[in-house]
C-alpha cells in the first residue's frame, strides 16, 4: 500500500469540516491540514488556533498554489466550488469538494472536464462529499434494487420536508441567495443523488416551485429586507429509465412535519426508506404487513468519507459519490430549474 504523505489545504472551513472532516483525516497516518483559508482572517485564525492548523491565507488562489500542498478541501458555498476546484486541479493537487456540486449544470461539466484531465495528466483523485440523508441505509437500498425485489417497477416517491423557511421574520439566509447558492434548492439534488444511485437516471422531468416569504430582512432585526431566490416548496413528477413514474416534494416550510421518505412500488412488492429513523421496510405481493429489513454493521454505511477519499489516492480505490454522479444531479437540479420557470417538461441528460 502506498504511504503518500497527504497535506491538505482548506478553502472555506464549514460546520462538515469541524464535525467530520477534520476528525476524520486526523485519525488516517501521514495526514496533516496545513493551511486554511476562510471568508476572513478572522475567522481563518480562530479555525487555525482550533485544530493546530499551522498556516492560514487570506486569499484562496495562494492557497491552492502552495507547493508543500497536495490536497485541496473545498468547504466553501457552491459558489467558488467550481473556481477552487478547477484551479486545484490545474495545480496539480488531489479535491474533495462538499456537496451540492456547483452553481449550475455547466459550472459542473467545467469541474468534471478538469478532473478528467487531472487524472490524465497527474493520476489526481476528485471526490465530492456524500449527502448525510440516505447514507447509512445506501448498502441495503442498492442491493434490494440490484435483486429486482420490485419486480417489474412501477412508481417512486420522495418526500423531504423540514420548516427552516417557515419563520417568516427570520433573516435572508446565504442559501436563498442565487449567487452563493446557484441552482441548488432546499435538498433536491443532494437526494436526488442517492436516489439515482440506487434506481436508476432520470429522463424526463415535469416541475414547479414557490416562494412564500419573498422578502426577509437582510441581518436579524433589521428593516432593510432582501429578495428571498431560492424556493420554499418544490413538486417534481419524473420519468425515469426504468420505466418508472417519480413524484418529488421538497418543503422548508412543513411545520410539524413527521416523516421523510422514499418509497418504491412494484409488481412484486415494495420498499420504504424512513429517511428520518434510518429504517428500511419492504412488503411482498400478497403479504399484509411490512416488514423490517435487518442493517447489520456490514450492511449499514458509515462515515468513512476521509478513508475512502485517501484510499483512492493512495490505492486507487473507488470514490462515491465522484464528480459524474455530481453532474448527474446538477444536471436533474438544473431540469427541475427550467421546467419550474417555463411550465413544460425538460429531458434529460441536458443538450
Amino acid at each position: 500500500m502506498s504511504t503518500i504523505p497527504l497535506r491538505i489545504g482548506v478553502v472555506g472551513a464549514g460546520g462538515i469540516c469541524k464535525s467530520a472532516h477534520f476528525p476524520g483525516f486526523a485519525k488516517i497516518p501521514d495526514c496533516q491540514i496545513v493551511a486554511v483559508c476562510n471568508r476572513s482572517q478572522e475567522s481563518s485564525a480562530r479555525v487555525a488556533k482550533e485544530f493546530n492548523i499551522p498556516a492560514i491565507e487570506t486569499d484562496w488562489k495562494k492557497l491552492v498554489a502552495r507547493k508543500d500542498l497536495n490536497v485541496i478541501l473545498v468547504g466553501t458555498w457552491p459558489y467558488l466550488h467550481k473556481d477552487v476546484t478547477v484551479a486545484a486541479l490545474k495545480a496539480g493537487k488531489h479535491v474533495l469538494c462538499e456537496s451540492r456540486m456547483a452553481l449550475n449544470a455547466a459550472h459542473a461539466h467545467a469541474m468534471l472536464k478538469a478532473a478528467k484531465a487531472g487524472k490524465k495528466k497527474h493520476g489526481l483523485v476528485t471526490m465530492l462529499c456524500p449527502p448525510p440523508t440516505g447514507f447509512r441505509g445506501d448498502y441495503v437500498m442498492k442491493e434490494l434494487a440490484v435483486a429486482g425485489f420490485l419486480g417489474t417497477p412501477f412508481q417512486l416517491y420522495v418526500r423531504h420536508m423540514g420548516a427552516g423557511w417557515a419563520d417568516t421574520k427570520a433573516p435572508l439566509h446565504w442559501r436563498q441567495q442565487l449567487q452563493y447558492q446557484g441552482l441548488n434548492a432546499l435538498t433536491l439534488g443532494m437526494l436526488n443523488e442517492p436516489v439515482e444511485r440506487w434506481f436508476g437516471p432520470t429522463t424526463r422531468v415535469m416541475a414547479m416551485m414557490h416562494i412564500f416569504t419573498k422578502k426577509r430582512p437582510l441581518e436579524a432585526g433589521s428593516s432593510k429586507l432582501g429578495a428571498v431566490e431560492r424556493p420554499d416548496l418544490i413538486g417534481v413528477l419524473a420519468e425515469m429509465k426504468n420505466g418508472m413514474r417519480a413524484a418529488y416534494m421538497f418543503s422548508g416550510v412543513a411545520v410539524g412535519n413527521d416523516a421523510d421518505v422514499v418509497e418504491a412500488f412494484g409488481s412484486g412488492g415494495m420498499i420504504r426508506y424512513d429517511l428520518r429513523t434510518n429504517r428500511i421496510f419492504t412488503r411482498k405481493a400478497g403479504q399484509d404487513q411490512l416488514v423490517e429489513v435487518p442493517m447489520p454493521p456490514e450492511k449499514s454505511r458509515t462515515w468513512q468519507v476521509e478513508a475512502e477519499f485517501t484510499a483512492a489516492i493512495r490505492e486507487g480505490k473507488p470514490v462515491t459519490p465522484g464528480f459524474e454522479e455530481g453532474v448527474a444531479y446538477m444536471e436533474f437540479t438544473e431540469a427541475v430549474e427550467r421546467s419550474a420557470k417555463s411550465g413544460k417538461a425538460v429531458k434529460l441528460p441536458l443538450r
